[in-house]
């Protein structure tokens, strides 16, 4: 949904939108034609002026939490002033306005969805009825987020542009009351859709150097490597201050390559700027596996820095071969599907291949073939990409990232030949923490820790539970609904990992909210029973891959599944998981306390099936005839 099919098709300037039967289904339906035409008009100056000032999804995603936050506020201030009899008529008067308003200002599509938010929102305040002073913080931190907001994404607030102008005040009511159903438009085009931001995009970049400047640069330090004779018995790794002058120039003209940054900015798009690390760059020369040297960390799964947690900017690692390769591969294991069939890279003369420095897993195998006469030449060439205009976040990456690099390196070429007792302890500390990092980041991943660990500290820190279970519960559905939406290459392992950690917490949080309430309402415990065996039996027929999408995201072929309880059962996996979630319904403690936990998954589900049902009715309609 955009936010141009919500307005009528007269409103809209050439170029837009000219499906003129949707767009006059979804207008404003109160008044006579011209009523309905000035209203439309409004609605989409307003939609547009805000689009201007919210093309970052980061920026609507952060209004997706402080609007509702300073709502959230405003109820609780009604419910907290009125008399604790009339509090709920209270708050429910102020709703149904505002709901009423809105219905009469705004196409009928977001209006619903509106009116369904601030239900949420007005019960929410209803039912928790937090302190006055909590209220009042509430209502400032959504006002303030909102600027702050802003200032992270470096656009600007939509206050301003209309701040000097005659009538701002009117212009400023527009915008306080219309200010969610505008945010939910917007949020449903899919440019500015706070779902992309949980896409897993491949993000393991390749491409080649063959210009004769690079080339020269190449056999100059190529020389100084032979000229320095390292031992092959071993890895060898300098700094590129480290070089000589003539070697150290060619270096640091690679490491400013135009054709490597230029990669990079295509994969992010024009809203991102690429600049070059240059303190962390080194010359690495491949050496033989070994079993208690941290030389052995290259050949186990490993990620090479720890700041994940750093939304929106990626800080890159380019490998770089400088001559001939027959023997090592580079691989990366997150890119497909199977773990154990790895996306894999045998760089030779030129290639390069860029990848996340600190969220992706990657490891290298050594095939000896006689035919590699001298040893594997690599550059290690890091690049930083950030938001436009936010060149402080990518230097603080940068800095950080830096940072770590050095000491973990000065620790690792410690370890590579271990002589003594300490050195030796110290290298199976290295090679110990990077299997558990690799388990970590191949079944969890740190950003989805990260992100449990804040709902956790928010949940204590106001004690209450709720606040875990609802930041906590639906994360899957979207990450399901954004990557099925996504047009580009998608990392499914890391697609895989991310959905199934928040679905298994997920089902584990109700099944155990379930079990603690149980009332031996074994009516209740038969439907939860048969609907999620059901589900469990269909999705290992269709099979783990096939159940993630995997033929939807374009890695295996599209098959027909007859055996049962396909082709008996319409979408088994997801009316199984429906009928043993509305099982639950009938244990009377649990739906009285959790029963929006239960509408809240049940309306997930059909969202995912509506959204995948439309996915594939647009694929059907791409087919050729």
């Amino acid at each position: 949904m955009s936010v141009e099919t919500l307005v009528p098709a007269a409103t809209r300037p050439h170029g837009i939108c000219h499906d003129q039967a949707t767009a006059s289904r979804l207008q404003p339906s109160r008044g006579g034609p011209s009523d309905r035409s000035t209203v439309a008009a409004d609605w989409t100056r307003l939609c547009r002026g805000f689009l201007r000032c919210h093309r970052r999804p980061i920026n609507v995603a952060l209004h997706l939490f402080t609007t509702p936050l300073g709502l959230f506020g405003v109820y609780a201030l009604v419910a907290g002033l009125s008399p604790i009899a009339v509090a709920p008529i209270a708050v429910a008067l102020v709703a149904t306005i505002q709901i009423a308003v809105v219905v009469a200002l705004v196409p009928a599509g977001i209006a619903g969805i509106h009116a369904v938010a601030v239900s949420m929102i007005a019960a929410s305040a209803v039912l928790i009825t937090p302190p006055l002073g909590w209220a009042v913080a509430a209502v400032v931190a959504g006002y303030i987020g909102q600027d702050l907001a802003h200032w992270f994404a470096r656009e600007p607030t939509f206050q301003s542009t209309y701040r000097d102008s005659n009538r701002w005040w009117k212009r400023f009511v527009e915008h306080t009351l219309l200010l969610l159903p505008v945010l939910i438009a917007v949020a449903g085009r899919w440019r500015q859709s706070p779902l992309r931001l949980l896409v897993a995009r491949k993000a393991v970049l390749k491409t080649k150097l063959t210009g004769r400047q690079h080339e020269s640069d190449f056999a100059t330090i190529l020389q100084w490597v032979r000229e320095k004779q390292p031992n092959v018995s071993q890895s060898t790794h300098w700094w590129h201050t480290d070089l000589s002058e003539g070697a150290a120039e060619s270096f640091r003209r690679l490491g400013d390559s135009q054709t490597l940054m230029k990669r990079i900015r295509s994969f992010h798009g024009s809203g991102y700027d690429v600049q070059p690390v240059g303190g962390m760059n080194e010359l690495y020369v491949t050496g033989p596996p070994k079993t208690t040297s941290s030389d052995s960390v290259f050949y186990m799964g490993h990620v090479d820095g720890p700041w994940a947690i750093f939304p929106g900017a990626r800080l890159y690692r380019c490998m770089l071969s400088l001559n001939q390769n027959l023997e090592v591969t580079t691989h990366f294991p997150m890119s497909h599907p199977d773990y154990g069939e790895p996306e894999s890279h045998r760089l030779q003369h030129g290639d390069a291949v860029a990848f996340d420095f600190n969220r992706e897993l990657h490891y290298i195998t050594r095939q000896v073939d006689a035919r590699q006469t001298v040893p594997r030449v690599n550059l290690k060439l890091h690049f930083v990409a950030y938001p436009r205009g936010m060149r402080w976040y990518g230097n603080l990456l940068g800095r950080l990232t830096t940072w770590y690099d050095i000491r973990a390196r000065n620790l690792f070429v410690q370890t590579i030949n271990p002589n003594g007792t300490l050195l030796a302890i110290k290298a199976r500390w290295v090679l110990g923490w990077t299997r558990l990092f690799e388990l970590a980041v191949r079944f969890c991943g740190w950003t989805n820790l990260a992100y449990v660990a804040t709902a956790m500290l928010l949940s204590v820190a106001f004690g209450n539970a709720t606040i875990l279970i609802a930041a906590t519960s639906f994360v899957h559905y979207a990450i399901y609904v954004g990557t099925l939406q996504e047009r580009t290459p998608v990392s499914f392992g890391t697609f895989r990992r991310d959905a199934m950690f928040f679905k298994t917490l997920a089902m584990a949080q109700l099944l155990g909210l379930y079990a603690w309430h149980f009332d031996h309402h074994y009516g209740s415990l038969a439907l939860v029973v048969a609907g999620f065996a059901l589900a469990g039996y269909a999705a290992r027929v269709l099979g783990m891959r096939r159940t993630l999408f995997s033929a939807e995201l374009g890695f295996d072929a599209p098959q027909r599944v007859d055996r049962f309880p396909y082709g008996t059962i319409g979408h088994p996996m997801i009316l199984g998981a429906m009928i043993g979630i509305g099982g639950m319904a009938l244990a009377e403690g649990f739906r009285i306390d959790y029963g929006w936990l239960i509408a809240a998954h049940i309306a997930c589900y059909a969202l995912v099936l509506v959204h995948e049902l439309k996915m594939r009715n647009r694929r059907a309609c791409a087919l050729p005839l």
